[in-house]
């Protein structure tokens, strides 16, 4: 995996803290002060097009946030890789590595250069009140995509 890690700017924390106020679902009911909290704590990371942000089957414990760029998630299936998602700014990845520390279970890839934020499980753990409510919302998300995934398969069998 080929990124770079970066200290968040003021600017990019002011603009962070708008984002994901309003946008950005695993952060949704939290403070401004809360979310900065969580900032003061995260990386940002830079990937060039065409890199891979995490493999499916590695073991993470982290989250990401895209701030900028396009990125891909795909999954290993019987016939190659198949596309599962598309993903833009202020979407989310990762929640499941976040929450259990288990292989992840597809792939995302940059198709452009991305900017992301990048936040661990030690962050989340680090003040119990602000990671509760962000796995709550966590559970909210998954739970989402899980229905949506059940839809997808009932309709092809």
């Amino acid at each position: 995996m080929s990124w770079t890690r970066e200290q968040l700017s003021f600017q990019d924390l002011q603009r962070l803290l708008l984002k994901l106020a309003e946008h950005v679902k695993a952060f949704q009911g939290l403070t401004p002060a809360e979310i900065s909290e969580l900032l003061a704590r995260a990386e940002k990371c830079s990937f060039e097009a065409g890199a891979v942000i995490v493999k499916e089957g590695s073991v993470g414990n982290h989250m990401y946030v895209i701030l900028d760029g396009e990125a891909i998630v795909s999954k290993k299936g019987r016939d190659g890789e198949v596309e599962l998602a598309r993903l833009f700014s202020a979407d989310s990845f990762g929640e499941m590595a976040l929450a259990d520390n288990e292989a992840r279970c597809a792939t995302v890839s940059a198709v452009s250069p991305c900017a992301l934020v990048r936040l661990s499980d030690q962050v989340m753990n680090s003040r119990p009140e602000i990671g509760m409510k962000v796995y709550r919302n966590i559970a909210r998300v998954v739970s989402a995509r899980l229905r949506n995934a059940d839809e997808a398969l009932a309709w092809r069998l």
